[in-house]
């Protein structure tokens, strides 16, 4: 069993690009007019950030902080959210470095350490993991769920229908569906 406690922190570092460009979002649209351009850029952002957290998933690589309240007993997985994991660039128990951490998997991703896990004495969150997580290049099909999103809300902007304040295109759904990492 992986050690996620329910009360582990994250940030993770604002979103510079989204996994779809402008360009290909206006041709989806068929609004190739560029007068609209920060109104679509900030659907795309706002679509992405729903197929993210629906999924559990970072569409594009960004860096990635979490807070644990302490480290499990032993050479336990420790679980890192958010995906598929590049890098960790800081392991820190205490404020002191914990080294020989090696990341792998997804669905979740784990850290295992090369040794038992030390023990914590601080209080509050005393482990703090600095990584990088998610694609460096975003699956077609989860591409396709923000540019559907994306359009909707493009779309709908004034939200005239009282029944599509909640919905997710079905479209959407069904393309986000299969690479949702589903909480425990």
């Amino acid at each position: 069993m992986n050690y996620a406690p329910r009360n582990r922190v994250w940030s993770v570092a604002a979103l510079t690009a989204p996994c779809v460009t402008l360009s290909a979002m206006r041709d989806h649209l068929r609004f190739p007019d560029t007068s609209e351009d920060a109104l679509i850029s900030a659907k795309l952002a706002a679509a992405q950030g729903h197929v993210e957290r629906f999924t559990q998933r970072l569409l594009t690589r960004r860096a990635v902080t979490l807070k644990l309240p302490g480290l499990p007993s032993g050479r336990c997985p420790v679980e890192l959210p958010l995906g598929e994991v590049g890098a960790i660039t800081t392991f820190q128990a205490d404020g002191v470095d914990v080294v020989g951490v090696t990341a792998f998997g997804d669905s979740p991703a784990v850290a295992l350490p090369a040794a038992d896990w030390p023990v914590v004495t601080g209080e509050v969150y005393p482990v703090t993991v600095a990584y990088t997580a998610g694609f460096l290049a975003a699956p077609e099909d989860l591409k396709a769920a923000v540019m559907l999103i994306a359009a909707e809300l493009f779309e709908r902007r004034a939200n005239a229908e009282i029944s599509s304040l909640n919905e997710v295109p079905l479209s959407a759904q069904m393309l986000m569906a299969p690479h949702r990492i589903m909480p425990k």
